[in-house]
């Protein structure tokens, strides 16, 4: 049975950070992206990409438990097995870790709202923050989002075989995507499909929009090595030119994508390790 931790405020303030220098929590080296410059910030251009382990040790997540809302530890305590409860706790905690830099608070201190389709955004004191953000997770790996430039969509997918993408692809993207997936010899199909999927869900994460019937209305740039970019979006939305997409590299054998509003923006990508000494709450 999987049980939600608890803590009092006592032990939080005593949590030793030195917990935090194993081996096992130091920056990965599979991870590609680097770890952030000793000083940091998010001008009004700016667009971050965090890319973290989620498969972290006992003491590290229990350090992220502590500053969970009392509702996360619901949703965490919901699942089935340890490994998926452990991962959502792990995902929330380095969200709010880093959400807590950005917003130079305390990382219990966010609270959220929901959209129709579960898209998170900041609540109470911090709602009329222009911060905005998102987060994505695939297996081990997570990546969070973060611009004042206006709402974004991350996400990321662990390459994988898929026996059935050919018809995948057919059932639910569109006739111009499938008439190409179909011409791919099979050692470009994975990461092609791949391709496909997180940049049309970048976006879809991006408006708040279901999957629904938008796959097939989303057209993208898929094959291996071709720059991301939108070909065309749904007859309800604006013109394609208001969203930009990206490829995301974070690690060997995963693909990702994040979509921002199409104005000059910079983008940036880092790693996060609670061994930094930015995250001066842990």
């Amino acid at each position: 049975m999987v049980e939600a931790f608890t803590f009092r405020s006592e032990e939080i303030a005593s949590w030793p950070f030195n917990e935090f220098n194993s081996p096992q929590f130091m920056v990965s080296d599979d991870i590609l992206w680097p770890p952030p410059p000793a000083r940091w910030s998010l001008a009004g251009t700016d667009v971050h990409v965090w890319a973290a382990h989620l498969d972290q040790p006992l003491d590290a997540l229990a350090r992220f438990a502590s500053i969970l809302s009392e509702d996360e530890l619901e949703r965490a305590a919901r699942f089935r097995f340890e490994k998926h409860h452990n991962r959502f706790i792990a995902g929330r905690g380095i969200l709010r870790s880093l959400l807590a830099a950005y917003l130079e608070c305390a990382p219990d201190e966010p609270r959220f709202v929901y959209g129709p389709n579960g898209k998170p955004a900041l609540a109470g004191k911090f709602a009329q923050s222009a911060l905005r953000f998102n987060l994505a997770h695939s297996e081990e790996l997570a990546l969070v989002a973060i611009t004042r430039l206006g709402e974004l969509g991350v996400d990321i997918e662990k390459i994988r075989p898929l026996s059935d993408a050919g018809e995948l692809v057919e059932r639910f993207f569109s006739a111009r995507e499938n008439a190409l997936f179909q011409t791919l010899p099979a050692d470009q199909r994975n990461v092609a499909f791949f391709n496909l999927w997180t940049r049309k869900e970048a976006w879809l994460k991006a408006t708040g929009e279901g999957i629904g019937d938008s796959l097939s209305r989303v057209e993208v740039t898929f094959l291996p090595g071709q720059p991301a970019r939108f070909l065309a979006l749904p007859d309800h939305c604006a013109v394609r030119a208001d969203w930009a997409v990206r490829e995301l590299a974070p690690a060997p054998g995963f693909v990702g994508a994040v979509a921002p509003p199409n104005v000059r923006f910079s983008l940036s990508t880092f790693q996060f390790s609670t061994s930094q000494p930015h995250w001066r709450f842990l």
